[in-house]
């Protein structure tokens, strides 16, 4: 099962891949909006979930992502992480998604991504 984690901070982006590899899942990882799309373009069809920051840049947002991720991937299992008010989940996120606020347990989105993908 592979997975996209798109996080700006970089300890957190390699927190969550040591979590994610060790729970048996293959990361691939971006660090911005641009990454995250050239990946899900790329392969985007052969990726089980996303995991992905709200506050990546000025432009573009992770509901921005996880809406491109859902065009490319309609079943696609989208996890939102961030530190922001979780209200703009409720209006934003694409729908059948989870929300992490942080500072969140790696180990917590791994047992999401494991009972959402199987």
């Amino acid at each position: 099962m592979r997975v996209l984690v798109v996080e700006d901070e970089t300890l957190v982006l390699f927190t969550l891949e040591a979590e994610l590899t060790r729970a048996g899942f293959e990361v691939v990882m971006a660090s911005d909006p641009a990454g995250a799309r050239a990946r899900l373009d790329e392969e985007g069809a052969d990726l089980s979930g996303l995991v992905v920051d709200l506050n990546l840049s000025a432009e573009e947002t992770g509901f921005d992502v996880s809406r491109h991720a859902r065009a490319v991937n309609p079943e696609i299992t989208v996890i939102y992480i961030s530190g922001n008010d979780p209200s703009q989940w409720a209006d934003h996120g694409v729908e059948d998604s989870v929300f992490f606020a942080k500072p969140v347990l790696s180990v917590e989105v791994a047992k999401a991504l494991q009972s959402r993908i199987g």
